[in-house]
């Protein structure tokens, strides 16, 4: 699986060139505490692809390759209810990112990511950070680090947003 997917990516040139190409990176918060040539040399582990309205970057249960940066465009992040329905539960516009657990653990995807319009996608690769690890280990550390804490906030988030809804059936069985 990996390896096909990322035979339809292709390295995205123009992120290392000027700050127009590192802004994308910058204002990802796994990246944005990093110096430009720091975000260089993220950039160039990066893969890019463009999608069209309606394509799926990938589906609910498969194994996680990488992570998404939506550099253009938007996805919607869609999960399986247990009647066999679909339903979307967020969606991501540009300067957003998401998969990033794919990164930590090579498991089943949780949900299904599908391109709500035209996007281009930038992808880092479980095997790109192993590689960003090896090379420069202060570097890779702190991305992984920024990827732990942003693993947490979203797992906070989640956790009250339960909470949230737990209260409003209790309240709504009164």
């Amino acid at each position: 699986m990996l390896e096909t997917e990322v035979a339809l990516w292709k390295p995205p040139a123009h992120l290392e060139r000027g700050d127009d190409g590192l802004a994308t990176l910058r204002g990802i918060p796994l990246f944005h505490e990093l110096k430009d040539p720091e975000l260089k040399r993220v950039a160039k582990l990066l893969h890019e692809r463009h999608y069209e309205a309606g394509e799926v970057v990938f589906r609910e249960g498969q194994t996680g390759a990488g992570m998404y940066i939506i550099k253009e465009g938007a996805v919607d992040i869609v999960l399986r209810l247990a009647d066999g329905a679909e339903q979307s539960v967020v969606s991501l516009h540009a300067g957003q990112f998401f998969g990033e657990l794919a990164l930590l653990e090579s498991s089943p995807r949780t949900a299904t990511a599908v391109v709500r319009k035209p996007s281009v996608l930038l992808g880092l690769f479980q095997p790109d950070l192993e590689q960003l690890l090896d090379r420069d280990s202060k570097l890779g550390a702190r991305v992984v680090w920024n990827l732990a804490r942003m693993t947490g906030l979203r797992l906070r988030e989640l956790s009250d947003l339960m909470r949230a809804r737990a209260a409003a059936d209790a309240e709504g069985a009164k």
